[in-house]
Parts: structure tokens; sequence; C-alpha cells
């Protein structure tokens, strides 16, 4: 009821702009049929004038929409994290710039592929429990894999942390992934040097 008395208020406001431009032309009339047709050009007049005014309102709203639009797709495409769509059997439907550079190619090339062909033969379970469980219990999942980094110079594995969720309509999943491989690397040498302090009974936690 609320979002009706406010579109009926709006059309109101319309109606009384659009008189006030009309407001100054006020003709005499000397009988009653040239009252009648000055009275239809006056609504003519008036409704094409709150048809101008919606029409510079929807180019205003427009113009924010895609101004809105530009600032998501460019956080999107550049933000440090991977962010993926993937399909139900786990293809790449959209990808940013960190994801394509985690997974070591072109993202034009990556887009209608299967993930799971960049994940690492022991990680590729891990993965796909993963997105079996985001699709059944409709709730967030999370897991560390190892992804595939390779490109015509550089064939290694760098280990990610994934986030999943599904999308709104359910028939999407939503992947943000971040490159962990340094701290994975600093809890290596960690637990290295603590084996080594208890090798010498040096180590007290």
């Amino acid at each position: 009821m609320k979002t009706k008395d406010k579109s009926v208020d709006e059309s109101t406001l319309l109606r009384l702009l659009a008189e006030e431009e009309l407001k100054n032309d006020q003709p005499v009339f000397s009988d009653l049929a040239e009252f009648d047709n000055r009275k239809l050009i006056h609504e003519l007049q008036v409704h094409q004038i709150e048809l101008e005014m919606q029409n510079e309102e929807l180019k205003t709203v427009q113009a924010k929409a895609q101004n809105a639009i530009e600032k998501y797709v460019e956080l999107y495409d550049y933000a440090p994290c991977g962010y993926l769509t993937l399909s139900k059997e786990g293809d790449i439907l959209e990808l940013n710039y960190s994801a394509a550079y985690m997974i070591g190619k072109n993202r034009n090339q990556l887009n209608n592929t299967r993930f799971g062909l960049h994940i690492s033969h022991d990680s590729l379970s891990t993965f796909n429990q993963l997105l079996v469980r985001t699709f059944m219990l409709n709730q967030k999942e999370s897991c560390e894999l190892i992804l595939l980094h390779k490109t015509d110079k550089i064939d290694e594995s760098i280990c990610v942390h994934i986030d999943a969720q599904l999308a709104k309509d359910s028939g999407k999943c939503l992947i943000t992934m971040t490159d962990i491989s340094e701290r994975q690397k600093l809890e290596i040498e960690l637990n290295k040097t603590i084996k080594l302090l208890r090798e010498h009974n040096l180590y007290k936690p």
C-alpha cells in the first residue's frame, strides 16, 4: 500500500510541475467548443511535459546505474583475490584477472573450461567434495588445495585457500581464491625450526 501511495504522490508532483510550465499560457475562450479544444490541447501539452520530465529522470537513473556497473566491474576484475563463478559441474563461467593469474593463463582461455583441470591430483578430491557440499547444503564451504600454475615459462604449484558459496539463483557457485603459498612456506620453515630445537632440547612451548 505504501508503494502505491508513493507512486500516486510522484505522479501528482509530476503533474504539478508540468502545470507550472504552462501556468503563464492561459487563453481566453469565446465559446464552449473552443474551450473544449483548448482544454484538450492543454492536457496534451501537460502530458508531453510529463513525458519529457520522465525521460530526463530516466536518463539520470540510467547514467547512475551505468556508473555503478563500471565501478563494480573494475572492483571485480582488478581485486587482489581470485574470483570465479562455477557451474554445478565445475566449469568456469566467469573469473577475474587475479584468478587467471593464479592459474597462469589468459582469462579468455579459461572461460567454459573445467576448473578441476587446474588443480593438482592430490587436491582434486578435496575440491570435488567442496563443490558437492556447497550445492547440496547451500552453505559456505572452505578448503585449501594445490593449484597448478602453468605458463610458457613457469610450471609450478601454489597453495590457495578457497571459500565457496551459492549465488542467489542457486545455480552457480561463487569462489573466492587466496594465494597462501608464502604462509605455507613460513609454516614449513617454522616447523623445521621447532623440530631442530626439540632435537637439542631447546624448544619450550
